[in-house]
């Protein structure tokens, strides 16, 4: 017991000892004032990308070296601008614009951390902000952080409720969505050519109402997550996953005709829950989501010349109804998981529950991914009206109940699989699903089909050779 005691008081005269030595060793090291002795710096220049107005910008980070043999005393840090650029800074765990008496022990550093609130202007193109962090030493010497960010005024949209129509429009502010946007039965979302709307985390558009986006080739709609800045140098946020929820259509739904939008980077892309109007989705991209990219259940579609691609769950799935898809690439390489979900995957059933399909017809498509079967279908003990026609596809296409015309894919093929396209970057996750020379969706189009649709999603002209997919080869 007197062992115990003793220990226990051991221990407790060294924590508070050990501080003290520290402190005193600290203290004890000798200072330079030398003005040819300097602090050097991981970056000597911070840029963040664009930042909407009125939202603190993520932290950057600098690190202060001093690797001199002698300790260096930092009389002052503090921001040109006095603050009013809207940048912030914390040196050494001390917040301010102005930080006295910081310093920096011999071959040690500090870390200076930078954030940025871009003051509001009138201006609706980005605004460039600049400051200076000035580093004042003992010996007089100045050093400089030059910060830099571009500022992007933008509207707002907390938990917005749409009871009137609406029209969002590229000539406005950007709309940056927080806690969804939902559209009300009696209501109409509008979304012009060239409009982004920016989804913070967990936001979707939510369409009880109707739901038209008219964007064009040269400037669709985007719907994205709200994040600008980049997880690595060489990685975007947006280039990521589950950035913000999807397009997510409720049985009331009228409405929904999109055409020319580029819907990314959700948590899912769009589900169709049983709307009572037509799903109308042309010349569109649906990619890189964390769960579904497109979900039909019980509705009617028309699909044309889209892309659906990298989806954790099932890239294209289909629960009763009609659909009919015309010239789309379906593709299944999602990158963080390998049991993610098909290409495309229809049923007559959601568990035990009926949703028979009415008729499912894929014409001119190229269905493709990792797996060795990418084409999955769930008829049960019901009539699975499900037809292919002159499509390219991973799976076995022998059976003529299901498949007319369609060639699949060969092991033995050069272009199997991620081959068939142009770019496929799966460290920096860039994707272009264009097709290479050698593709196997190459010339197997039907040109009766092709002629309903004779340009692909990039305004390619088909000619008398179609290939499958939404995109036509094109020599350079």
């Amino acid at each position: 017991m007197r062992k115990q005691i003793y220990m226990m008081f051991l221990g407790a005269m060294m924590t508070l000892l050990f501080p003290a030595l520290f402190s005193s060793c600290s203290d004890d090291e000798q200072m330079t004032a030398d003005k040819n002795a300097q602090l050097s710096f991981s970056q000597d220049t911070v840029s963040f990308d664009t930042v909407f107005a009125g939202i603190t910008s993520p932290t950057e980070r600098v690190r202060v070296y001093n690797k001199n043999n002698k300790g260096l005393r930092i009389v002052n840090v503090k921001l040109e601008s006095g603050g009013t650029s809207g940048f912030m800074i914390n040196v050494d765990g001390q917040n301010g614009t102005s930080i006295n008496d910081v310093k920096v022990l011999k071959e040690d550093s500090v870390f200076l951390f930078v954030k940025v609130n871009a003051p509001t202007s009138s201006s609706m193109e980005p605004t460039e902000i600049k400051d200076v962090v000035i580093f004042t030493l003992e010996s007089g010497v100045q050093q400089k952080v030059v910060l830099k960010a571009s500022g992007q005024n933008m509207t707002a949209l907390n938990g917005k409720v749409l009871k009137e129509d609406m029209v969002m429009s590229a000539n406005e502010l950007p709309y940056v969505i927080y806690d969804s946007l939902v559209v009300a039965k009696e209501a109409t979302l509008r979304i012009t050519e060239g409009t982004t709307l920016y989804f913070h985390n967990g936001a979707s558009l939510i369409v009880h109402g109707s739901l038209k986006i008219d964007g064009t080739q040269e400037k669709p709609v985007t719907l994205r997550g709200d994040r600008l800045d980049k997880m690595f140098d060489y990685l975007p946020y947006d280039r990521l996953e589950n950035q913000w929820g999807g397009i997510y259509l409720y049985p009331t739904c009228k409405e929904c005709d999109i055409n020319y939008a580029d819907i990314h980077s959700g948590n899912y892309g769009l589900i169709c829950d049983g709307i009572e109007g037509k799903v109308n989705l042309s010349n569109s991209v649906i990619h890189n989501v964390a769960g579904c990219g497109l979900y039909l259940e019980d509705c009617n579609a028309l699909v044309v010349n889209t892309q659906i691609s990298n989806a954790k769950d099932d890239c294209v799935g289909i629960y009763g109804g009609t659909a009919d898809f015309y010239h789309c690439t379906i593709a299944q390489f999602y990158p963080w998981k390998a049991d993610r979900g098909h290409a495309l995957y229809v049923s007559n059933y959601i568990g035990d529950e009926e949703h028979l399909t009415q008729s499912i017809n894929f014409y001119n498509c190229f269905v493709t991914g990792y797996a060795d079967d990418e084409v999955y279908g769930n008829p049960g003990d019901k009539p699975f009206n499900l037809k292919f026609h002159h499509c390219a596809l991973m799976t076995e296409v022998s059976d003529e109940t299901y498949f007319h015309n369609c060639i699949a894919e060969s092991k033995d093929s050069e272009t199997y699989k991620d081959k068939n396209f142009k770019t496929f970057d799966t460290h920096a996750y860039i994707y272009d699903f264009r097709l290479v020379e050698g593709s196997v969706a190459r010339g197997n189009a039907s040109t009766t089909e092709a002629a309903l649709y004779p340009t692909d999603r990039l305004g390619v002209a088909r000619g008398e050779k179609p290939d499958a997919g939404c995109y036509q080869f094109q020599e350079k």
